[in-house]
Formats: C-alpha cells, structure tokens, sequence
C-alpha cells in the first residue's frame, strides 16, 4: 500500500500468511495511523488502486473500501492497470503478469492484452515482469510486486491522467482485455 499524505511518501507491506487475514482494513487502518503522523481520512485528496489483473478478491474488497470512503469523505479515486502500474517507468517494455492459470496478460502499445500461451506475447521485445511470477525471458527486468502500489501512487499523483475508465475491479478476461491471437 502507498500513501501520500502531507506531501510525504509511506509505504506499507501487508504479507499475510491466513487468507482470512489479508485483507484485514482495521489492521492496515490502524497500522496507518500510527506511522503517519496526524493522518485523517478527510485530508486525503486523491485516492486510487490497482483493479487488475491480479487477485479479484483483492480488487474488488480494496474497490469496495475506496468506494466506501469517498461516499464518507467524497474525495474521487481511480483504478489504475497492474500492467500500466508495473510499466510505468519502463515505457519501451512489454509489461508482463502470469495469471493463476496458464493464463498470460501483458501491455504493449497502450493496450492491455489476454492470452493462453507466451508465444502470443510479443516476440524479440525487451519485457518488465513481477520476480514472482518467475518468467524466463530473454531480455526482462525482474521487479518486486510492491513496485505496483509505488507506481499507482505516481501515476495518481501526477498530470497525465492514466487510470482506467471504470473504478470497477477489472476482472481479466471480461472487461479491458483484448484476447491476441
């Protein structure tokens, strides 16, 4: 999770082993408040999160919290690409996450793709990836998954409006994805 809060960059890991525990919003609420000083949710102006592809679970309660908060507060928040996210500042590269299955989703040109097999990804390109996703590619950077939230916040944070046109979780296949061939 990254915040921005009184012109300051935090940033929270939340690794939890128990299902039942990963998305525990009174714990990450209160671990908030006692490592930034002064936080109230009032003063938050911009608030976004990463809709997919990634964990639906994750998406749709972390949509469900945003949302949540801006009918309390009405500050507006975003939804932004895990693709976008992980390519942000390597624009040249195709961005790619392996999915639960043998599905594959990466960006290239702007456009976030689906498909069943890396032989329908980009060939001979210079590639970014999730270190977790433990994908042998020529070519590739490998960046940790907590680069994702860091982006966002750049990415909300800045002039050029990237985020999604929907705040609705962006469950892979269905919605944003244009299946390659």
């Amino acid at each position: 999770m990254a915040l921005n809060y009184d012109e300051k960059g935090y940033f929270f890991k939340f690794e939890e082993e128990s299902i039942k525990k990963r998305n525990d919003w009174e714990y990450k609420i209160s671990t908030i408040r006692d490592n930034v000083p002064g936080f109230e949710f009032e003063h938050i102006e911009k608030m976004a999160y990463a809709a997919g592809p990634g964990s639906y679970t994750g998406a749709r309660l972390a949509f469900t919290f945003l949302d949540t908060l801006n009918l309390i507060i009405n500050k507006k928040f975003y939804a932004f690409s895990n693709l976008a996210a992980l390519q942000h500042n390597h624009p040249n590269k195709v961005a790619i996450m392996k999915g639960s299955k043998n599905d594959y989703f990466y960006r290239h040109n702007d456009i976030d793709y689906y498909c069943e097999t890396l032989d329908q990804i980009p060939q001979h390109a210079a590639y970014v990836v999730l270190r977790n996703d433990q994908l042998k590619l020529d070519n590739m950077i490998e960046l940790n998954c907590e680069v994702i939230s860091k982006n966002i916040l750049d990415l909300v944070m800045g002039s050029e409006n990237k985020a999604l046109s929907s705040n609705y979780p962006n469950y892979i296949k269905e919605l944003n994805y244009v299946k390659s061939r």
